[in-house]
Parts: structure tokens; C-alpha cells; sequence
């Protein structure tokens, strides 16, 4: 069966609906409970649950996903990926739950800036086991391109972790909800796991070590570690300042308005790690893979811009639906980060691209860039604007970033003969 972008998107438009309705369920509860300095309290816990998302198990997932693809038709090259993948998953969550359970004072004092959060922490020392299991399935499945099965799997754990966040929020208050934030993730494993067992022996990934095929998908790791390290630093500086020159209120304003930006912009990234990503790593000629990232980009450019319009002329709407008129103030930050989505979403075409040919240096030169963008703004346009300032930010770097890989890009294709992966 021939799978496109465009019936891709259609396969994960519903598991990205469930998903985004609930994150922002989530949201409308912690406003509506715990106002402004609830939401900005807990932005700081968001940043390391998005970092935990991704690095999890080590941060291969996409190197799983990119292996899986590339040997389809190569059963024991695919059974070496698995289970080195397996070994890579289980030592390195067991690394990080013993730093999350050990150092559980210290980390939460710095995340929510006052006592009494450790266990919050704890808990989580032994949840993120769960989300790098939910990453590991979940990127097979991506593999495979098997987007009916992964819009299963994300829709039936979504909504069992969501069920879990209410009684955890219900008996446990406001601590509740923040182990809960960390639960709707974790769980995704348990129905990607019965799909897998359809098409996958279960044997297949038992951890063993094959020292080619780890080197292959420590690469991503690498490539992940430099995520962790820049961007979600910058936001948690770029808050800190925002705090420092403002307040808690502002936080929450920012923390707002960037989250309904995570939210509609699933619909389009989802679609990128189902399709884009195995499609790129089994394009080899530079004729191919520019014809892909054109139709990619004619794909996401109206998609995104018709959608930022939809959201700043409904803002209002928008804010009092999903928080509250505490949160009304937010109006102001709409057009800056709007924009800012539409080139970064448009430059992360490009990024994939980056991804699946696992070229390192290029990968990190591009978060190095986003990193000092971001922090460079924010100096100076947080303690000039505030909050509105912050997203002014966002909307330079990421215009700046745009420019910056259409003109790589571009490079690349006059250099035409030379693989990517070389760069």
C-alpha cells in the first residue's frame, strides 16, 4: 500500500486530536485549580517531563525508527537493532532512575524553587522506565509506518494515563497532578506492546549487545543529548528571567501560550516522525530528497499559517475555553509566537532531514544555533517586554533558524553528489 504524507496525517490526525485535546484538558485543569502561579510552579517540572520524553531509554528512538525502516527486508541485521536497542534502553533508564531517586531533594528544590516536591520526583524516577518503553514501541512502529497501529496505541494509553492524572489530582491535590503530567506519557507501552506482538516475536528484544548497531544508535543518542542540553536550558533561563524581572504570573502567561502552540503543532510533527523521518533515511539521490522536502514544505507552510490565523482571530475564545480570564492578559503574546511556529515548524522539515541521515555535526551546529538565538533575544527582550518579550524571542530565532537551513539546504544541493551523511 502506498503511504504519503498526506494519508499519514490523515492515519495520525486522530490519535493526535485525542492526544492534544487531553494535554490541553490537562492544562484547563492546573489554570482553572491552580491559576497562573500553578501553571508557572510546575513550567520548569513541563521542561524536564519534555526532556524525559525524548531521552528516555537514551535517546535512540529516532536511530530506531530511521534501522527499523532501512531493514525491513534484512531479518537478522533487524533482530541485531532490537536488541542492542533493548540494552541500550534498559541501562540507561536504570542510570537515570538512580540519579531521579538519589538527588530527588536537589532537583526538585531547583525545579519548583521551594521544599517539599521530592517525592514528585521519586515517582518519576520510576515512570520515565515506562516512558522509554512507550518511545521504544511507539518508533517501530514508526519503522514500520504502520501509522494505524501507532494512532492506536497513543489513543488507548492517552486516555488510560489521562484517567489516572484525575484520581491522582483528585486524592493527591496539586503533587497529584504533577505525578499525573508524568503518568499520561508513561503508559503508552502497554497497548503498543500487544500491536508489536502481532507483527514481532517477543524475543526479538531481549537485550543483547552487537557493537556495529550500537554505534549506529548512539549517534542519536548524541544527537538528543545536545536537545536536552540546549533548548530546555534556554527555557528554563528565559524563565528564571522572566521571574526575576517580572513575576509568577508572567511565567504562567508564557507557559500558556506556548503550550497551545505544542498543542496544534502535534498535528504537524506527528506526521514528520510517522513519514518523513523513514522516508528521508531511505532516500540516498539529492533529486529525491529535494522533490520530498518540497512537497513537505507545500504540505506544512499553508497547513500551519491557516491554522496561526484561525487561533489569533478565535484568541480570545481560545483563552477563555482553555484557561480562564485570569489567563486573558495571554492576548498579547499570540501574534509573536504564532509566527514563530509557522518558521519553526517549516524549518524542522529540514531538520528531520538532518535526523534521518544521522549527520551529527550538522544536528548540532542547528541546536547550537537555536541555543545562542534563543538566549541572546531573551536577554535583552525579557526585561524589556516581559512575557511578550519572550515570544518576540521565539519569533527571531525561529525566523532566523528558517533562513538558515533554506540556505544550507541550498548549499547542499549544489554540492549534489556528496552524501549528507558526510557533512
Amino acid at each position: 500500500m502506498k503511504k504519503s504524507l498526506g494519508s499519514t496525517t490523515v492515519w495520525t490526525a486522530s490519535s493526535t486530536l485525542v492526544k492534544i485535546l487531553i494535554g490541553l484538558l490537562v492544562v484547563k485543569l492546573l489554570a482553572v485549580t491552580f491559576g497562573t502561579e500553578g501553571v508557572g510552579r510546575a513550567a520548569n517540572y513541563m521542561t524536564l517531563l519534555t526532556v524525559l520524553g525524548v531521552f528516555a531509554g537514551g535517546g535512540i528512538f529516532n536511530g530506531v525508527t530511521k534501522y527499523v525502516a532501512e531493514y525491513e527486508e534484512k531479518p537478522a541485521q533487524l533482530q541485531a537493532v532490537l536488541a542492542t536497542s533493548s540494552l541500550i534502553i534498559v541501562l540507561f533508564s536504570a542510570l537515570v532512575g538512580i540519579l531521579l531517586f538519589g538527588f530527588a531533594v536537589p532537583i526538585a528544590n531547583f525545579l519548583f524553587a521551594e521544599n517539599g516536591y521530592q517525592s514528585v520526583i521519586r515517582v518519576l524516577a520510576v515512570l520515565q522506565f515506562g516512558m522509554a518503553l512507550s518511545n521504544y514501541f511507539l518508533a517501530i512502529l514508526r519503522g514500520q509506518r504502520n501509522a494505524k497501529a501507532n494512532a492506536l496505541s497513543i489513543i488507548i494509553g492517552s486516555l488510560l494515563g489521562m484517567l489516572l492524572f484525575l484520581l491522582a489530582q483528585h486524592y493527591l491535590g496539586y503533587q497529584g497532578a504533577l505525578i499525573g503530567l508524568a503518568l499520561i506519557p508513561a503508559l503508552t507501552f502497554l497497548p503498543a506492546i500487544v500491536v508489536l506482538k502481532k507483527s514481532f516475536s517477543l524475543r526479538l528484544f531481549k537485550p543483547h549487545f552487537e557493537s556495529e548497531q550500537a554505534k549506529k544508535l548512539l549517534k542519536f543518542s548524541g544527537m538528543v543529548l545536545i536537545t536536552a542540553i540546549t533548548l530546555p536550558v534556554a527555557y528554563i533561563v528565559m524563565r528564571d528571567r522572566l521571574l526575576e524581572f517580572y513575576s509568577l504570573h508572567d511565567v504562567g502567561l508564557w507557559q500558556g501560550v506556548s503550550k497551545i502552540s505544542d498543542a496544534y503543532l502535534q498535528f504537524i510533527t506527528a506526521a514528520f516522525s510517522v513519514y518523513l523521518l523513514p522516508t528521508f533515511a531511505k532516500l540516498n539521490d539529492p533529486r529525491q530528497i529535494q522533490r520530498e522536502v518540497g512537497k513537505a514544505l507545500k504540505f506544512v507552510l499553508p497547513t500551519v499559517l491557516l491554522v496561526s490565523i484561525a487561533i489569533y482571530l478565535l484568541r480570545e475564545l481560545v483563552i477563555r475555553i482553555l484557561f480562564s480570564e485570569q489567563f486573558l492578559p495571554m492576548e498579547n503574546l499570540f501574534i509573536w509566537q504564532l509566527l514563530g511556529d509557522v518558521f519553526k515548524v517549516s524549518a524542522y522539515v529540514f531538520g528531520y532531514l538532518i535526523v534521518a541521515k544521522a549527520a551529527l555535526k550538522l544536528y548540532v551546529l542547528a541546536e547550537i544555533s537555536q541555543f545562542i538565538l534563543l538566549l541572546g533575544t531573551s536577554y535583552w527582550l525579557i526585561p524589556l517586554n516581559g512575557a511578550v518579550g519572550a515570544t518576540q524571542s521565539y519569533l527571531i530565532t525561529y525566523f532566523s533558524y528558517f533562513m538558515l537551513c533554506v540556505i544550507g539546504f541550498a548549499l547542499y544541493l549544489k554540492r549534489a553528489g556528496k552524501p549528507l551523511t558526510q557533512q
